[in-house]
């Protein structure tokens, strides 16, 4: 069964990630990636835990019906008592089982959207930092997870009634036989020591069979749902290729009509008709949300086809709007699976311009990138991911936008040397999709396309001065045109050959946090980027956090209830023992007594016997109360604080550990923290019942301690040799676990990548080979169980031998009452499997507090700076109100022993002023931004916003009174109110007022619920361009005296940026307006323009008089601004 169960875990992991690749447009759309990697971490676990248990399903009902057998033939007709107590209770596990489930399903609803938000906060961390909602997230997370805990009590008051039920089934069968025996029997006296106790060990043969049914009904209830979700999953509708063989053509579109779910829902491209000749140069443009990347989707085979026929001939390679990079080396991103070519990779690097960014990193291309490529800037993953579909040498290649995240120069660079006439692309098929309409001119058709339709066709000469949608685009487009010429041509002229040490300084978008940040953490990430394993047995503490979260008052009174639980067991075997020898003594004696010595009546000796039984059991349902009581208080204490921890750490940690290990712990280390109390209950249950085991075979044959002292010191040593082993391969089970969820996740958003690029076996093969590493600490977690067994197995058989040969010993030489002998050695037949399931229960424990050690290694991680100060400087609550910043000496470095990025600036920026940043990549552009809000805190000097310092504040004091609008608009699932107002701050009136100036009320109307319309996870149901204007609007709400904009408008149309730059000049006259330059024309009515340069401050003035600096950067883009004109 080990074997099976760690088959069963390979198979399953394998099979979602084959059906992720596989998954429908629609299919796709009704799954959260949150939902996926539950299914991933905690469904599958669920099921394979079940697999053992498989076995119990045929021996328990054997046990059951063995033993009334055996008590049948003891004890006769009043056996029937017993059988029907015992059949009782079939239905009553059944109706309890059916309500497990129902709670179960419930709980695992509530946990895949805890997941899925999670998951969304974590890939939006930065956002929810800038924008100072960690509060509201918290608050949200920490409500699911309460909702989930409620589930989970309902879950656990049914699975304890069960358990307290099931428990008392020994002694309801006693009693029940008990007493129809001496009330049924002729004889009163009948119930001697031979039978007593031979019915008394089929009684405690019957414990652990009802002990364990309540086990396997949680576990196959649990399992059962969980085998439902996956096979729910597993069935989900899967892609069919459409598209057929194109003959003699590239891609041909005949009145195709397609959506992305299917016939009931009205299409997204309508009656599309065009045929692409192999070779060509095609440009798709349009406004925002007209469908573009849409297109390129149903090349891909990725929309649903409603009529119609799309036609494709030759392999694709696709590059996608948002670069997906995944966690490895640059490399081997770019190969893909690909042999190395030496001469061809370099050839593709040189043209896509990653030969100056290698000379940045210390590493090179052996640079980690990090999860979701984090530690690189846009530009640079928007290169890679160029220079891997150029790599891959395919026939077709669908290039969605990749020209908008690089600079000017940057992009013609990359249009010249790879997708243009001349490039590296020629003879291959180019669909390109771009709002930089300057690159129409040089391709061979461009089609316009607006709200689904393909509106106009033809070459740049034949439809760029006509009255039409393009012309429309072209003359939006003209001015901003020039000036990104300019820079194209200035770069061509003036920067020096590559191999010159300039060349290193190369301009790119900097999102230069990020691309800064790579090259400061590659000499420690290989350390960061590995796992943390503890060694050595698990600490002290980590219980002692664990008992505290439970509550000191439920940990005592559960220890308590348990310990006067078995006492009372104690009693009531003495008493059936006394009870037993009286009626044997009197049978000895022919029936006679004396008369000073009366015996009790049976009634009295069976109702003590039933209170002692009685009490028993409540003591039991008090001590599983407070145990579920203080678990629950556990579960959900134990997550509150981690989600806090992680919403208070710096944007390092972040950078450096992968979003997979972050879930591995909210998934399926918090399940693990969940069901941690039928282990406490079990290992409890089963020591305390081992301890008063060997206390009654000890006060019945003292003679069995000779003998005892070495058959524990044996199991000691068995423990000191297991434990250590099995907790070691836990540790090791539960990183092993993180690469899985981290590959699952990497697939989810690059499932259109890998499915483009034929690369779905290479992905399903990395996996394997992460699921079988698990797999073998799996294993071998298994077989040191079964070696566990086989010793534990021979140790109680030898405690048997032992405590009978005691009892006979006693009987014959020191005058032992056949009831204290039937008393241990009946007890003694039990040893052996408790102290089995006691000691696998504390290797357990051992093994699944690990998981509370993990949550509290990050519960433990080094905060930032306050949220709040109440002791700062008394901000007025307007504060600020002139939009003042000075920097004074400014330094910052993003760690410790790591060169500065920003090195003494001295600037001094009036209220009100529009300033322009520009410079080369690791100048220090983002890194102001970033200082600004403290994201990275100062090496030395201070930064003031209206005479007040601002590490003298709080985070959120800073934070939530500046308005930043990123380059990458990041959208979180839910309502468009919550994405707009997550707090409940504005009124409706005010909402509809910024989406109107937004241009996205007509967005908000489609939707019959309006502002509470829902978008999809990571905005999918909104085109990049309505993200943008989202983002927009949420800084118009917001309104702040200091505006940011980092390179705000790099993935949007020209129209798109004419709304957002328009909003920003009219909405925000007074405000100080910081904007780093991505298009020259963003900062062309700059009051003055900041030039940064390795960190310092290059140049600072206002843009008349840097012109009169010939040698300046600003007057050197103009002036070849006129030279062309």
């Amino acid at each position: 069964m080990c074997r099976q169960a760690v088959y069963y875990q390979t198979v399953l992991s394998n099979a979602i990630l084959h059906k992720i690749l596989k998954l429908s447009p629609s299919a796709r759309s009704n799954r959260t990636a949150g939902e996926i990697l539950n299914h991933a971490a905690v469904d599958i676990e669920i099921i394979v835990h079940s697999i053992p248990y498989l076995q119990n399903m045929w021996s328990v009902p054997f046990q059951v019906t063995l033993a009334m057998t055996l008590l049948a033939i003891t004890l006769g007709w009043a056996a029937v008592a017993g059988v029907i107590i015992m059949i009782f209770y079939i239905p009553m596990n059944f109706l309890t089982a059916k309500f497990i489930k129902l709670s179960q399903q419930k709980q695992m609803k509530i946990k895949d959207e805890r997941t899925k938000l999670s998951n969304e906060m974590l890939n939006g961390i930065k956002v929810v930092k800038l924008y100072a909602w960690e509060e509201s997230f918290e608050d949200q997370i920490n409500r699911l997870r309460a909702k989930e805990v409620k589930m989970l009590r309902n879950v656990c008051i049914l699975s304890r009634i069960v358990d307290v039920a099931n428990a008392a089934s020994p002694f309801l069968v006693a009693i029940g036989s008990f007493t129809c025996y001496v009330l049924l029997s002729s004889d009163e006296n009948g119930l001697t020591p031979s039978v007593a106790f031979v019915a008394l060990v089929i009684f405690n043969q019957l414990r652990q069979p009802m002990r364990m049914v309540a086990n396997l009904i949680t576990t196959l209830v649990q399992a059962r749902v969980s085998n439902k979700r996956i096979r729910q999953f597993l069935n989900e509708e899967e892609m069919e290729k459409k598209t057929e063989v194109a003959l003699g053509n590239a891609i041909v579109f005949k009145n195709a009509t397609l959506n992305w779910k299917g016939i009931e829902h009205p299409p997204v491209l309508r009656d599309l008709s065009a045929t692409i000749k192999p070779g060509q140069l095609i440009a798709i443009v349009g406004s925002v949300g007209g469908g573009k990347s849409s297109l390129l989707s149903a090349i891909l085979d990725e929309m649903v086809l409603l009529e119609g026929r799309v036609k494709v001939g030759g392999s694709i390679a696709y590059v996608p709007q948002h670069s997906w990079i995944f966690n490895k080396s640059i490399k081997e991103n770019i190969l893909f699976g690909n042999e190395h070519s030496k001469n061809f990779y370099d050839h593709v690097i040189g043209a896509c311009q990653l030969r100056p960014d290698f000379r940045h990193f210390q590493q090179g291309e052996q640079t980690m990138v990090g999860e979701n490529g984090i530690t690189l800037s846009g530009g640079q993953k928007a290169r890679i991911s160029l220079a891997r579909a150029v790599y891959q040498d395919k026939e077709i290649y669908l290039l969605d936008d990749p020209l908008s995240a690089v600079d000017a120069h940057v992009g013609r660079a990359l249009f010249d040397k790879v997708i243009g006439p001349e490039g590296l692309l020629k003879s291959k098929t180019r669909v390109l999709v771009t709002h930089n309409l300057q690159y129409t001119r040089h391709v061979d058709s461009i089609f316009v396309i607006e709200d689904g339709l393909i509106v106009q066709h033809g070459r740049f000469e034949d439809i760029a001065h006509l009255e039409g949608p393009f012309g429309r685009l072209w003359a939006e487009c003209e001015n901003s045109e020039d000036q990104e010429d300019s820079s194209e041509d200035f770069e061509e002229d003036v920067t020096p050959p590559e191999d010159t040490p300039r060349a290193a300084k190369k301009v790119d978008r900097a999102n230069s946090h990020f691309s800064e940040k790579s090259e400061k953490i590659q000499k420690s990430e290989k350390a960061e980027n590995a796992e943390n394993v503890q060694l050595g047995r698990v600490k002290k503490s980590v219980y002692k956090l664990y008992i505290q979260t439970m509550g000191i008052s439920n940990s005592s009174l559960f220890l308590i209830f348990f310990i006067a639980h078995f006492s009372v067991m104690i009693l009531r075997s003495l008493w059936l023992s006394n009870w037993s020898n009286e009626n044997a003594e009197i049978k000895k004696r022919g029936g006679a007594y004396n008369s000073t010595d009366l015996p009790m009546s049976v009634e009295t000796r069976l109702i003590v016997y039933a209170s002692f039984g009685g009490l028993e059991m409540f003591l039991l349902a008090m001590a599983f109360v407070v145990l579920t009581a203080g678990s629950l208080k556990a579960s959900y204490g134990l997550h509150a604080p981690l989600i806090h921890a992680l919403l208070r750490a710096p944007i390092s940690f972040f950078d450096t550990t992968p979003v997979g290990r972050i879930i591995n712990r909210l998934s399926r280390d918090l399940d693990v923290i969940d069901k941690l109390q039928d282990n406490i209950r079990m290992c409890t249950q089963t020591l305390l019942n081992a301890c008063m085991i060997l206390v009654l075979i000890s006060i019945s044959t003292p003679i069995f301690l000779l003998c005892a002292a070495p058959l524990i010191l044996i199991y000691y040593f068995v423990m000191t040799y297991y434990i250590p082993t099995s907790r070691q391969l836990k540790r090791l089970e539960s990183a092993s676990r993180s690469p899985i969820l981290s590959t699952i996740a990497e697939s989810i958003h690059g499932a259109s990548s890998i499915r483009a690029f034929d690369k779905t076996e290479r992905t399903t093969t990395a996996l394997s080979t992460n699921v079988d590493k698990f797999a073998q600490c799996r294993y071998l977690s298994h077989m040191s169980n079964r070696w566990l067994a086989t010793r534990l197995e021979l140790l109680g058989n030898t405690t048997v031998l032992f405590a009978s040969l005691s009892a006979t010993l006693s009987t014959k030489y020191f005058g032992l009452t056949p009831g204290m002998a039937g008393l241990s050695v009946s007890y003694a037949l039990t040893i052996t499997e408790v102290l089995n399931i006691c000691v696998r229960s504390v290797s357990e424990i051992e093994s699944n507090i690990v998981s509370v050690e993990r949550v509290n290694e990050y519960q433990k991680l080094e905060p930032e700076a306050p949220w709040e100060v109440e002791n700062s400087e008394k901000l007025d609550q307007n504060w600020p109100d002139q939009g003042k910043i000075e920097l004074e000496g400014f330094s910052m470095r993003y760690r410790k022993n790591l060169p500065l990025v920003l090195k003494n600036i001295d600037l001094k920026i009036h209220g009100g002023e529009r300033i322009g940043v520009i410079g080369r990549t690791g100048s220090g552009k983002s890194s102001l931004t970033m200082a600004l809000y403290r994201m990275i805190e100062a090496e030395s000097g201070t930064i003031r916003i209206d005479d007040v310092a601002i590490d003298t504040i709080g985070l959120h004091q800073l934070r939530s009174k500046l308005i930043i609008i990123p380059q990458e608009p990041v959208v979180f699932s839910g309502t468009l109110r919550f994405n707009l107002d997550p707090f409940n701050q504005y009124s409706d009136a005010e909402i509809w007022k910024c989406l109107e100036i937004c241009q996205l009320k007509p967005f908000a109307q489609d939707d019959e619920q309006c502002l509470d319309r829902h978008i999809s996870e990571g905005g999918k149901n909104m085109s990049v361009g309505e993200r943008q204007l989202l983002c927009l609007c949420r800084a118009l709400l917001r309104g702040a005296r200091i505006v940011i904009l980092d390179e705000a408008t790099a993935s949007v149309d020209t129209v798109t940026d004419g709304i957002v730059q328009r909003a920003i000049r009219q909405h925000f006259p007074k405000s100080t307006t910081i904007s780093i330059a991505h298009r020259l024309d963003t900062i062309v009515d700059s009051d003055r323009i900041v030039v940064l340069d390795a960190g310092r401050v290059a140049e600072f003035d206002t843009p008349s008089n840097l012109l009169l600096n010939p040698d300046s950067l600003y007057s050197q883009l103009l002036n070849e601004k006129n030279r062309k004109q």
